[in-house]
């Protein structure tokens, strides 16, 4: 059916068209992106219906054969009790006697995996061979469903194949295979485990015994329990060094000044100086206070070692005042001796004194050793408390372990049918294929970059689409011709046969294609409406649009077709037109319209030749005329951009009522954006299925860059 009668499109009060007008007066919703994306879905689906039909009925085609050939399926199944039913003993291990704990210490994910594994199953094929040759691991497993039943402590093994003799066999063997495993070698694991704890324990305890002896040594070979105890035990002893050092450096001043009161007076000291036997008896005396103030730092004041010693301190001291009384007799004498003993005390205390400060010094470095040890201690003790939990662990795990595997539901004697469900399968394989026939079209449409309706073309743009004009093969041309004949078909070619009768019979240009009368109303209907939208925003807007620029993105577009017939129709319209040729590079005008004279705009600017020698008029009683490019080969970018050209456009518009000047496409050259500077507005012609999509977007950058005064755009090939 043919579309109805297009309408031209509404302008608004500033003369610009709105952005959601399109030809046949129907406009694109302005709401959400989800209406556009379902607007491009159904148009999607309309234009790739052949693949999604395709698609689809291949696919039905192998569901249906497939559910058609399945065969019934033959099942049975066996269940297994792997857990007691009162865990006793993991309610003894942890404290508790709550019956209702459904806690397990048994990870039935990873026991499942353990049977379905190759290595348990394999021994179950090796003994069903002999029975089913063919029986492998991978038709076993692929047959073979093991699960828990859930909020139980029971295992379900169930096994489907084709083969009705096949499955209790399979399962009858599984069921040994797995009483013996549980048996075997899950105890195997545990004793494995047991004796690899009590490995790493004997280590463990080794480690501790060996770092208390080393603990025990440290202790004693220092003298003491702990770093801090002895820091405190030298500081008191320092502070008790001090207050005797005060002491005796009170007493020693008073016997100095006594003894200097004497020393003019009778000159004992000097007497005593001079005594061997006094000397030698001091030496003594100062040895015997240096052991003293060495032991007393080892050993109390009242034990065995010190006694001894202040006897023979007391014994020394009565020589030396024996010595003394017969040397120089009399209180001199007393008072020498005093300052000899206090002297001899004062030496032995410091002595001691840096006995002790070395002894501090060297407590930081005893305090870093015992720390380290006793850290190494408690880390050997927490790895050996570990091993002894982890012993005690396992040993109950072993305990509980001990009781087998039990079989509650026992194998079948004979499988159970299993017929197939071919009406559910033949639903998955409709709904199967139609997902997959949309998918395909998705695919494709993907891949395609050309635009295939002039709604979205301008929901892509945002600009108004102001005419679609329906594409006749007869009309392309050499400009079309590759395109033409890919997408003819044989009933195509049939209708066209048909046809030639009549096309020969119409009146119009006759060197220059004309429609088939069975698309001559929509054809010429489709530049009726575009000549009367521009029409319209003329005199809405108050701008002028006598000269227009006629161009496309990329050649083979059909902007000269439509420059042509665009033309024609505004001379048809009462209108004084003039179609310029300014695509100096690669004309088609001139080549199609096949024109008897070949001067044209380049002969007008390298010669002295006046307009009215290079314009011409193609059709008899028509105000139609035309500007050829000509045959001189000149710069388009220095004639466009020349002032003559300026002059030339000025004249042109002042003596047509419509100008319209055919321009080679913007991408790549430079030539349609010059023009753009001269004229009034321009049109952007877009191929429907042809124009790629990153074309048309660059060409309409570029003319905003330029700030060309863009109409709007013209669907080429509906």
């Amino acid at each position: 059916m043919r579309d109805a009668e297009p309408k031209p499109i509404a302008i608004e009060k500033n003369g610009s068209v709105p952005k959601n007008a399109l030809i046949r007066g129907t406009t694109v919703p302005q709401g959400q992106s989800t209406s556009e994306d379902a607007i491009n879905f159904w148009e999607m689906v309309q234009r790739r219906w052949w693949i999604i039909a395709g698609v689809g009925l291949i696919s039905m085609t192998y569901f249906v054969s497939t559910a058609l050939q399945q065969q019934s399926e033959y099942v049975g199944q066996f269940r297994l009790l792997v857990e007691p039913v009162n865990n006793v003993n993991a309610q003894l291990a942890d404290g508790s006697n709550n019956n209702n704990n459904p806690s397990s210490e048994l990870d039935y994910d990873t026991q499942i995996q353990v049977l379905q594994s190759p290595g348990l199953l394999d021994r179950s094929i090796e003994k069903l061979r002999p029975l089913y040759p063919n029986l492998t691991y991978n038709n076993l497993v692929q047959g073979l469903s093991i699960s828990q039943l859930r909020g139980t402590k029971i295992i379900q093994v169930q096994y489907q194949s084709m083969n009705p003799a096949e499955v209790p066999a399979v399962l009858e063997q599984l069921s040994k295979d797995y009483l013996s495993y549980s048996l075997n070698e899950r105890q195997t694991n545990l004793r494995q485990g047991l004796q690899f704890v009590q490995n790493q324990l004997n280590s463990a305890q080794e480690r501790v015994d060996e770092l208390q002896l080393r603990l025990q040594a440290f202790r004693q070979n220092n003298q003491f329990f702990d770093p801090d105890g002895k820091a405190g035990q030298v500081i008191a002893q320092s502070e008790q060094l001090a207050q005797q050092q005060l002491e005796l450096d009170q007493q020693l001043q008073q016997a100095e000044a006594e003894l200097a009161r004497l020393q003019e007076e009778t000159g004992a000291i000097a007497t005593l100086n001079s005594s061997p036997g006094y000397q030698q008896l001091v030496g003594q005396l100062r040895e015997l206070e240096t052991q003293i103030a060495l032991e007393r730092t080892r050993f109390q004041d009242d034990s065995l070692t010190i006694r001894v010693l202040r006897e023979k301190q007391a014994n020394v001291l009565g020589l030396l005042g024996s010595e003394a009384r017969q040397a120089i007799g009399g209180k001199a004498a007393e008072i020498s001796n005093r300052i000899q003993i206090l002297q001899v005390q004062q030496q032995a205390i410091a002595e001691t004194q840096n006995t002790l400060d070395q002894e501090f010094q060297q407590i930081p470095g005893l305090s870093r050793q015992y720390t380290d040890l006793q850290r190494e201690l408690q880390i050997a003790t927490e790895s050996l408390n570990r091993f002894l939990a982890t012993r005690e662990n396992l040993q109950v795990e072993a305990a509980q372990k001990e009781i087998p595997w039990q079989l509650v539901e026992p194998p079948p004697q004979l499988a159970a049918s299993r017929g197939p469900d071919t009406t559910r399968s033949l639903l998955i394989g409709v709904a199967a294929s139609l997902a997959l026939g949309v998918a395909t079209a998705f695919l494709v449409e993907k891949m395609d970059k050309t635009f295939h309706t002039a709604d979205a073309l301008s929901r892509k743009f945002k600009l108004p689409v102001l005419a679609v004009i329906p594409l006749q093969s007869d009309l392309l041309g050499v400009e079309y011709s590759v395109r033409s004949r890919r997408r003819k078909n044989f009933l195509r070619k049939i209708k066209t046969q048909l046809r030639a009768i009549r096309k020969s019979l119409s009146s119009s240009l006759p060197f220059m294609p004309q429609p088939d009368d069975y698309d001559v109303f929509e054809f010429e209907e489709s530049f009726k409406l575009l000549q009367t939208n521009l029409q319209m925003m003329q005199s809405s807007s108050g701008q002028s649009m006598q000269t227009i620029v006629i161009t496309s993105a990329q050649a083979g577009d059909g902007k000269s077709t439509i420059a042509w017939y665009l033309a024609q129709t505004a001379a048809s319209m009462g209108q004084r037109v003039l179609l310029v040729d300014t695509d100096l590079r690669r004309s088609q005008l001139q080549t199609r319209l096949q024109l008897s004279e070949t001067r044209g705009l380049g002969e007008l600017f390298s010669s002295n030749l006046v307009l009215k020698d290079v314009i011409q008029q193609p059709l008899p009683d028509s105000s139609l005329y035309i500007l050829p490019s000509g045959e001189t080969t000149l710069d388009p970018i220095q004639v466009f951009s020349s002032p003559r050209m300026h002059a030339l456009a000025n004249k042109l518009k002042d003596t047509f009522d419509l100008v319209i000047y055919d321009a080679p496409p913007v991408n790549g050259l430079a030539d349609a954006l010059q023009l753009s500077v001269h004229a009034d507005s321009l049109l952007l012609v877009v191929r429907l299925h042809k124009t790629d999509k990153v074309a048309a977007a660059k060409a309409i950058e570029s003319l905003s860059h330029a700030r060309a005064r863009l109409l709007g755009l013209v669907a080429n090939g509906r």
